[in-house]
């Protein structure tokens, strides 16, 4: 399984390089979504989540769109009137001489290990770039007033975002088709199942859930001195819900007693 994750690393690298994706710049968690007229036409474009992959398991969604959120809040959550400019968290902490700093390293590091936690982990090269995004921007970060101003163009936890968003884009087209291809070394390799782990697996329709009788109890009614027992009768106003039997005179007055 080490194998198809380290060439699935390797195919989300060369899809960032390949798609132009910005990735210190586009919103990693909201993305732009056209709104139509009556005419077809259109009209404005509103925010929303990016979609996330079918083929991902219950966890790597969980964690994509947790990674995708911390991202956005932490570098992209405030935007100010005069200027289009985006900035989140990491800025506002980032004033805070050294504090502020090791706040944001802490930060970067706990997305990065979130990250990590998708089915069969992530290869090497992808964290080995994310660890170095996040030393840059802590290094970045020392430097007096230029240092924030830097900090909040590079964006390393966007960058991290990003980076996980192409793996797991590449792992779903993979589990899609049960297969990936090495174009480094010409090979074909199969997809194992341990890369796609399924939190609550479906019940087998085999197996069908157990049906509960609908056949009320009878009552049990004993007649004294018989120690017979007697059905139900409604006529005799048995009562199912107690198990008790009413006495109920004959047409000659002689009656009996039933007790439960």
């Amino acid at each position: 399984m080490n194998a198809v994750v380290q060439i699935l690393g390797k195919k989300a690298l060369g899809n960032l390089k390949k798609n132009k994706t910005n990735t210190n710049s586009d919103n990693p968690y909201l993305e732009k979504a056209p709104v139509y007229n009556k005419r077809g036409q259109i009209s404005k474009y509103k925010n929303r989540e990016r979609p996330i992959p079918e083929e991902l398991s219950h966890n790597d969604k969980k964690i994509l769109k947790s990674v995708r959120k911390r991202a956005y809040r932490w570098d992209m959550g405030f935007s100010c009137c005069c200027f289009s400019f985006r900035f989140g968290w990491s800025v506002i902490i980032g004033i805070i001489p050294f504090i502020g700093d090791v706040i944001d390293l802490m930060m970067a590091y706990s997305i990065v290990n979130k990250a990590a936690k998708v089915d069969g982990g992530l290869p090497n090269t992808l964290r080995a770039k994310m660890m170095f995004n996040i030393m840059v921007d802590f290094a970045i970060g020392f430097v007096p007033v230029l240092g924030d101003f830097a900090d909040a163009l590079f964006r390393a936890n966007t960058r991290n975002a990003w980076l996980l968003d192409a793996y797991l884009t590449e792992k779903a087209k993979a589990l899609r088709e049960g297969k990936v291809h090495d174009s480094d070394g010409g090979s074909t390799v199969n997809v194992p199942s341990g890369l796609r782990i399924d939190d609550e697996p479906q019940r087998s329709a085999q197996q069908p859930l157990p049906q509960q009788s609908t056949q009320p109890t009878p009552a049990r009614g004993v007649f004294l001195g018989s120690g017979r027992t007697r059905q139900p009768d409604v006529e005799m106003g048995v009562s199912e819900a107690r198990g008790t039997v009413a006495p109920k005179p004959d047409l000659e007055g002689r009656g009996y007693l039933a007790i439960a």
